[in-house]
């Protein structure tokens, strides 16, 4: 094997991580199973270091792209920070990259697809709530998909996330928990079903394990910190630590709109009672997924989201960021299909700072469709959650209607 010099694209998630996503085990969570792919699929037990896994490895090794990896490819030949880049900032250990052989550091578990929530730029695959709303809305959701391409509450049973079955579940317990560093939950939501707490509570209980040298990390919308009879706090007492992702799809009434179920006063309240609580956390991220909906408000959201930065680090002594991520598909829904005319005017007062760089960057790209697709998506999802823009998000509803 040749000796590695250059490190250009290194990817700390190929070396180092296993994702439970739609369609099967992989690298990360951008990372694209095609057809036919042979990465894994429960319930098989996952295998990191199978001839798919080691080409993958030996591609980026080579600097070349694997197919796979198609959304950080765009990101950065974009010049957007891509989620392989932020990979670096990955608190484990330092992986060999000379090595394709390797064993599993972090990993990220979707237990359960319920969630609390409806977000209009998700799916069925990640949220099982979608598939009551689609069969009470079939002419909707059947638009949705047709035109759009958007799976948003049709289900399409190949590209659900994979939950671990019990099998699977043992063999992490055999096999990858000993040497794990870094545990992601994500979903779904994961304060919001009881297999989450659960399977904290077997680690604890495990004698293979050492909980207190294991970081733990969350996807959650806060929308709860309890759950029935479970404390989320009281979990985390035996863990090293507990680093928190905020989905911050918006600030107030554009959280309200684009978030349907959502209650931004409600979820600051939640994330003020658990920083009381617990002394676990030493890192909150606000993210807000960044699609045509959010275009229109990213100056409020970036005052917004400062001024709430500064208050928690003062009063809690905390690392607190945020930042702006971007949905590609539906293309209907990225900010790069907009309007020409649009965009301009969007670039033109759109603040340069930290939090829109990337945004201005994502509105300079190439339009992936020929026309905007983003009205009738508009349209089609204030039917579909009886949402009035006009009150909650007037500058979408003066674009639209």
């Amino acid at each position: 094997m040749r000796n590695v010099q250059r490190r250009d694209m290194k990817c700390k998630l190929a070396w180092t991580h296993l994702d439970f996503k739609p369609g099967g085990y992989a690298p990360c969570f951008r990372f694209k199973l095609y057809d036919g792919h042979k990465f894994g699929n429960v319930p098989d037990m996952p295998d990191v270091n199978s001839p798919e896994w080691i080409r993958v490895r030996e591609q980026l090794s080579n600097d070349e792209w694997p197919d796979e990896c198609v959304d950080c490819k765009i990101q950065e030949e974009s010049g957007v920070k891509s989620y392989r880049q932020r990979s670096e900032d990955l608190l484990v250990t330092e992986p060999d990259y000379t090595k394709t052989k390797v064993e599993v550091k972090d990993l990220q578990l979707k237990l359960n697809r319920a969630c609390n929530y409806s977000c209009r730029h998700c799916t069925v695959a990640s949220n099982s709530n979608f598939i009551k709303v689609g069969k009470q809305n079939p002419e909707i959701a059947k638009r949705l998909w047709e035109d759009h391409h958007f799976d948003h509450v049709i289900e399409r049973h190949e590209h659900r996330i994979d939950i671990p079955t019990p099998e699977v579940i043992d063999h992490l317990f055999e096999n990858v928990l000993p040497t794990v560093e870094r545990i992601e939950f994500s979903g779904g939501e994961p304060f919001f079903h009881v297999e989450m707490y659960r399977f904290l509570q077997r680690m604890i209980d495990d004698p293979n394990i050492d909980t207190s040298q294991i970081t733990l990390i969350y996807n959650t919308n806060m929308s709860l910190t309890r759950f029935k009879n479970y404390d989320i706090a009281e979990f985390w007492k035996h863990f090293k630590r507990a680093d928190i992702t905020v989905s911050m799809d918006g600030t107030t009434d554009v959280f309200n709109y684009f978030r349907q179920g959502g209650n931004y006063n409600q979820v600051l309240d939640n994330i003020h009672d658990l920083l009381s609580r617990t002394d676990k956390i030493e890192k909150l991220l606000f993210a807000c997924t960044t699609t045509a909906y959010h275009a229109f408000y990213m100056n409020k959201i970036d005052y917004e989201l400062g001024l709430l930065k500064r208050s928690l680090e003062q009063r809690y002594r905390i690392e607190v960021k945020y930042r702006a991520t971007f949905v590609h598909w539906p293309e209907g829904l990225d900010v790069v299909n907009l309007a020409e005319s649009t965009k301009r005017q969007l670039l033109k007062e759109t603040a340069d700072t930290d939090f829109t760089k990337e945004f201005k960057l994502r509105l300079q790209g190439e339009r992936t469709i020929p026309n905007e697709t983003f009205k009738d998506i508009v349209m089609l999802q204030d039917q579909l959650y009886n949402r009035d823009a006009s009150v909650l998000a007037p500058r979408i509803f003066d674009y639209v209607y």
